[in-house]
């Protein structure tokens, strides 16, 4: 299974261009794509729809879109940015789950927000942390690592301890084939998370025992490059496995000629 991972800006490349179709070129062959960074009626461009015309650029992909800044942007229109999975496989069940953000003074700050996407007996977590500062990533860390723990617990979108039949055509609820959505052990979490390794935001996922698929892949802490704009240039956008899947690890990898974006894509093939 091939997997990864891209802040897309938008599709902005580093030439300034706006470029959707370079972007679907770079992710394609993945079995499932994370992206962030993606736009709805945000900006004027040829697709204003990102998330459709992502889409549609790679046909064969079930995808779920989760928006963590959504406005009103004139009648029947939303203006949205956020996060969006892309799978070969069905994506079974799926929620977006709220960050914490607080203004910072000086600064625009936006909410940041985490899908859950179900695949494959996969927990999939794509997630975008905040920019701006230590304090606010570490909170928001603390709070996905809670609900990504509590899942299987918790179970999927819906839920019947103790039913022992989903009932007849009239209840208020019934799902199509008599079964409730699963909630697997296994987990991903995947994305930019805006901190190098060693960072107090790092250190807190490592330390719920998720291992680092670079880290795995030999590439220690002050080794690759996935936001090289900046002075010095960053290691930001992870790729993290739950201990069971550890075993699972193949290769991972960034994909350094990428140039769709201001960051770099995350690669991780598991067995």
């Amino acid at each position: 299974m091939l997997i990864v991972t891209y802040n897309i800006q938008w599709g902005m490349g580093r030439d300034r261009r706006i470029d959707l179709d370079r972007i679907a070129r770079t992710v394609a062959g993945a079995d499932v794509i994370a992206l962030q960074e993606v736009e709805r009626n945000w900006r004027e461009q040829d697709f204003p729809d990102q998330a459709l015309r992502l889409a549609e650029l790679l046909p064969g992909y079930d995808w779920v879109y989760a928006p963590a800044v959504d406005l009103h942007a004139g009648p029947g229109r939303r203006r949205q940015i956020g996060n969006m999975v892309l799978s070969r496989s069905a994506i079974e069940s799926t929620r977006t789950l709220p960050l914490p953000a607080r203004p910072v003074d000086g600064f625009v700050n936006d909410q940041q927000a985490m899908v859950e996407a179900v695949v494959d007996g996969l927990r999939i977590y794509n997630t975008h942390l905040n920019y701006l500062g230590e304090d606010q990533r570490l909170d928001q860390a603390q709070r996905l690592l809670a609900l990504i723990a509590e899942a299987p617990e918790r179970g999927g979108p819906v839920t019947a301890p103790g039913v022992a039949s989903l009932g007849p055509e009239d209840e208020w609820i019934v799902l199509p084939d008599g079964k409730l959505p699963t909630m697997p052990e296994p987990a991903i979490l995947l994305g930019d998370f805006n901190c190098v390794p060693g960072s107090p935001t790092y250190r807190a996922v490592r330390a719920a025992g998720f291992a680092d698929a670079l880290e795995l892949a030999g590439l220690g802490a002050h080794r690759g490059v996935t936001f090289p704009g900046s002075t010095p240039p960053l290691r930001l956008d992870h790729v993290f496995l739950s201990p069971t899947l550890s075993s699972r690890f193949r290769r991972g990898w960034i994909d350094e000629a990428a140039d769709g974006s201001d960051h770099q894509p995350v690669w991780l093939e598991l067995a």
